[in-house]
């Protein structure tokens, strides 16, 4: 029950984000059916129209049709009780696709085809209540099947249809109706038209996903939905980080600015979302048709929605591996808080940088985290350089040099200048590298002349250092 509901929860949003006039009432089998969205549309190989509303006890729910199930073929059985109604079937079958399915009593259904309309299939029929091949054509499609022979009994006539758009399945289920052919429907399991849909709230860009994409992620129980549903709320994050941005567009009430007059950092990442184009020849920064003009009227709401609070609390939440056994997962909600950089998730990621329990690409994630956090930071890191295991001592020392300050510098030099382990060493030299300043890099000296006599690991580093710093500064 939860799997229907859920889809028609992403598709209402879809809906409501995209317009309603993707909806069709099909009065006959009391039911709606909507338009799979242009952006969703042949992913995986998929096309047709969803079930997005049932009628209790109609014949759409008499036939077991479920609401979110995708159909891709629409298929009519034409009743065939005398030649002429043998005639009007074969001609209608073959309008559509220039193919039917013949069903012989007694045999398995055959597939007949043709080159184009208008050809003959090239069989005759006879008799009334029971038809039977009367004559069958030389040189015909049905001359080179073997299976068909004069005398046999016709049972039916099955057309199927496959589904594209919402104006397919309206006319094929009409013209069923018309010649009274019995209906029934091929549809195609949801999973990966499931994936796009929640992907597709991601890309849209409206807040009205982020409540959506939290319940399934908290809710479904189907991984890959789950692992889509946290993809997408990372990349809302992203989106809603260039807030400013849109904002400058919304603000002067355009779709094209003077790129020199945008944060570079924020162009770029909208040039990789796919949102803006940058021609800096021609100095313009233009949204891109159609979600970048769409998302300039965006960006407000969602960045609020994203910071109010109750994302932060379920990414803190699912970083740990007792309450998210799945790592990907564990992984994109370490990423959303390194983005929206919570002082509320210092403990949280600091528990999963020092579980050892845990695999290191993921303890390393804790770390950068913690790292884009930033000051606030500090303190933690420290707690974990002295009292954690060699690979939280390593991951937050990295941390440290990232984050950089004078507290932080002093506690590095303090820390390599009374380390014995030689890979916390290396690490220690990289961190202090990265700070730069004049007491890092005299520290570093002090550590290469302790060394100078020696071939070791360290040493060879502190030169590679020395040597990388001197060109830059070139």
């Amino acid at each position: 029950m939860f799997r229907n509901v859920l889809i028609i929860l992403i598709f209402i949003t879809l809906a409501f984000t995209l317009g309603c006039e993707n909806h069709y009432y099909d009065a006959r089998l009391k039911m709606e059916v909507q338009q799979l969205d242009s952006d969703l549309e042949n992913r995986w190989s998929t096309s047709g129209v969803v079930v997005s509303a049932i009628t209790s006890n109609g014949p759409a729910d008499k036939a077991e049709l479920s609401s979110g199930e995708l159909i891709s073929y629409v298929i009519g059985e034409y009743p065939v009780q005398n030649p002429r109604e043998f005639k009007r079937a074969v001609k209608r079958a073959m309008a559509d696709d220039n193919n039917m399915l013949l069903y012989l009593k007694g045999k398995q259904p055959l597939r007949i085809a043709i080159r184009k309309l208008g050809d003959k299939v090239g069989l005759e029929v006879e008799g009334s209540g029971s038809v039977r091949i009367k004559e069958i054509t030389p040189g015909t499609p049905a001359a080179n099947s073997n299976a068909i022979q004069v005398g046999d009994v016709v049972e039916k006539i099955v057309d199927e249809r496959k589904i594209y758009s919402l104006n397919d399945y309206k006319k094929s289920v009409n013209e069923f109706a018309e010649l009274n052919a019995y209906l029934t429907f091929r549809t195609t399991e949801l999973i990966g038209v499931k994936i796009a849909a929640v992907s597709a709230l991601g890309n849209l860009g409206d807040a009205r996903a982020v409540e959506s994409l939290i319940e399934i992620l908290k809710n479904s129980n189907e991984l890959a939905l789950r692992k889509a549903a946290a993809r997408s709320l990372e990349r809302l994050v992203a989106l809603s980080e260039l807030n400013p941005l849109f904002q400058q567009f919304q603000q002067e009430d355009v779709n094209q600015l003077p790129a020199d007059t945008l944060d570079s950092q924020h162009s770029e990442s909208a040039e990789i979302l796919g949102l803006l184009l940058v021609d800096r020849v021609a100095n313009t920064a233009t949204l891109e048709v159609p979600f970048g003009i769409q998302f300039r009227h965006r960006s407000k709401a969602l960045y609020q929605k994203v910071n109010e609070g109750s994302l932060v609390k379920l990414a803190e939440q699912y970083i740990q591996i007792a309450t998210e056994p799945e790592q990907e997962i564990r992984r994109t909600c370490l990423s959303i808080l390194g983005t929206l950089k919570p002082i509320s998730a210092i403990e949280p990621l600091v528990k999963v940088l020092r579980d050892n329990n845990e695999i290191p690409g993921i303890r390393f994630q804790a770390g950068l985290a913690l790292s884009q956090i930033g000051t606030p930071a500090v303190d933690a890191l420290i707690a974990a350089f002295n009292e954690a295991d060699t690979a939280a001592k390593d991951i937050a020392a990295s941390a440290l040099g990232t984050i950089g300050g004078i507290q932080t510098r002093d506690f590095l030099i303090n820390a390599l200048e009374t380390t014995d382990d030689p890979a916390i060493q290396l690490t220690l030299v990289d961190a202090i590298a990265k700070i730069g300043d004049e007491s890092a890099l005299s520290a570093l000296e002090r550590q290469r002349q302790r060394f100078q006599e020696d071939d070791s690991a360290i040493r060879i580093f502190l030169d590679e250092v020395f040597s990388r710093l001197t060109t830059h500064s070139q």
